[in-house]
Formats: structure tokens, C-alpha cells, sequence
């Protein structure tokens, strides 16, 4: 059956399905992004405390008898640690991941009002714009990955945990599912 627009009712189908491959795609390069960003509050948490520490110890032992290897040691791992600190950018980099992440949210919450309210059964059949929505979602996604950081194997395998675990699935996903 062919409707006014010359569009079969499979098109709808076709349309929420590549929608829904696109938002899994964007799942999971959402979650890489969010472990990455984690990875990297822990390396600034760790390298932070690390040169505070240091640094606090060479400053205390200074005004002591201790000995100079102890004042030397403390002051060259805060000065190295801080030195880690300034070259890595460890915070500058959870950040970035942080928005990759927030602004595929974003998308991947996007695609799915598409599919649940604009393809909806009981919503007008509009074929032509219909049409278009992949297009909007895959160019969105691309803009996106092309101005985030690059992602690594281990923040793929991390967010596959979580993935996995169920950890991002909805109540109402399970309903959706006809």
C-alpha cells in the first residue's frame, strides 16, 4: 500500500529503525566519553594530592632537622607531579569529554522523542520530514564527534560494562519493545 506522499506505512518502520541504530551508536560513544572524563578525574585527583602532599612535606621538613634527602625527595615529586599536572591537563580533558558526552545525551534523548512522539502511530503522516530525520540526527552526531576528544579501547570496554549491566536502560524501553 502506497500512501498520498508515494510512501509505504513500511517507511515509517524504516525511519524509526535507523533511528534507533543511530542512538545505539550514540550510546555508546556517550558512555566512552563519560568513562573517559572519569579516568581523567582520577589521574587529576591522584597527581593533585600527590604534588599537595609533596610539596607540604618539603615545606614542613625544611624547618626540621630531617634529613635533606627527605626535604629533596618530597620537593622533586611535588615538582614532577605538578610538572604532570601543567603538561597533561588532566581536568582540561574531563571537561571535553564531559560535553562530548552531555551533548550526545542530548542527541541520543533527541532520536528517541523522534521515534516515540514524530513517528508515533497516532501522529499524522508526514513522509517528507520523516525522511530527513536521520539525516539531522547521523549530521548532529558527526559535528559532535569532529570537535570531541578521540576516544580509547579501555573507555569503550568501560562503558560495554556499564552498558551491558543495564545501567542506562529505561523502564519505559522495555514497553517500547513491540
Amino acid at each position: 500500500m502506497t500512501t498520498a506522499h508515494g510512501f509505504t506505512p513500511e517507511f515509517r518502520r524504516a525511519v524509526a529503525r535507523e533511528l534507533e541504530d543511530l542512538s545505539e551508536d550514540i550510546l555508546w560513544t556517550e558512555k566512552a566519553h563519560f568513562a573517559h572524563a572519569e579516568a581523567h578525574a582520577r589521574i587529576n585527583l591522584w597527581l593533585g594530592l600527590t604534588s599537595t602532599i609533596s610539596a607540604s612535606i618539603a615545606a614542613a621538613t625544611v624547618l626540621t632537622e630531617a634529613a635533606p634527602v627527605v626535604t629533596g625527595a618530597a620537593a622533586l615529586i611535588a615538582a614532577i607531579t605538578a610538572g604532570l599536572l601543567t603538561f597533561l591537563k588532566p581536568r582540561e580533558a574531563e571537561l571535553r569529554h564531559l560535553t562530548a558526552g552531555r551533548q550526545l545525551n542530548a542527541l541520543r534523548v533527541r532520536a528517541r522523542q523522534m521515534i516515540r512522539i514524530d513517528l508515533a502511530t497516532s501522529a499524522p503522516d508526514d513522509p517528507r520530514s520523516w525522511r530527513s530525520l536521520p539525516a539531522e540526527v547521523a549530521s548532529e552526531k558527526a559535528k559532535i564527534d569532529g570537535e570531541a576528544p578521540a576516544l580509547s579501547g579501555r573507555a569503550f570496554d568501560r562503558a560495554r560494562t556499564k552498558i551491558e549491566a543495564g545501567h542506562f536502560e529505561h523502564e519505559s524501553d522495555s514497553t517500547q519493545r513491540s
